[in-house]
């Protein structure tokens, strides 16, 4: 499975999740409902940010995590469902949109502060009306990383190789 494969050879270390996102608008809360479902399961290392993760960073230090994981909804010109990686140089460069400063100088600013490295698992969104259910193909995606993240990442005692 290629998700299983990308996460075990980008995260490294202790990792700490970070959900992104708005709830209320369909597949966009899909972030902060993964990280609700880790948090539910017993994982220690996730932060529900909802829509301003640059506000949670010092939740993010507390973890002291080797590897942060942001998870949100980005529409990348994919399939609904379909799943990338990206590193903060991926992202656009510059402006902010309507309600926070770019992830991306979220990102950079981690990995300067923290030493550690950043990814983005971006999640294509198909609907994000307002009030609009998380579509069945990003709820499938969200549950298939919940397993994979729970067994490869979050299990008791398990620590990503570095």
């Amino acid at each position: 499975m290629r998700l299983r494969e990308d996460l075990r050879s980008k995260l490294s270390g202790r990792v700490a999740l970070v959900g992104v996102g708005n709830e209320v608008f369909g597949d966009d809360g899909v972030g902060p409902w993964v990280a609700q479902q880790l948090e539910q399961a017993g994982a220690q290392e996730v932060v529900d940010s909802g829509t301003t993760p640059e506000l949670d960073t010092w939740r993010i230090r507390e973890i002291a995590p080797d590897t942060v994981l942001f998870v949100d909804a980005v529409d990348f010109g994919g399939s609904p469902g379909e799943v990338v990686f990206l590193e903060p140089a991926a992202l656009r460069r510059t402006g902010f949109d309507t309600h926070r400063p770019p992830l991306k100088l979220t990102m950079q600013y981690l990995e300067q502060d923290l030493n550690c490295k950043c990814f983005l698992l971006a999640i294509q969104p198909k609907d994000t009306r307002y009030e609009s259910p998380m579509c069945n193909e990003v709820s499938s995606t969200a549950r298939n990383i919940i397993q994979i993240l729970l067994q490869e990442v979050f299990a008791p005692g398990h620590r990503m190789e570095k």
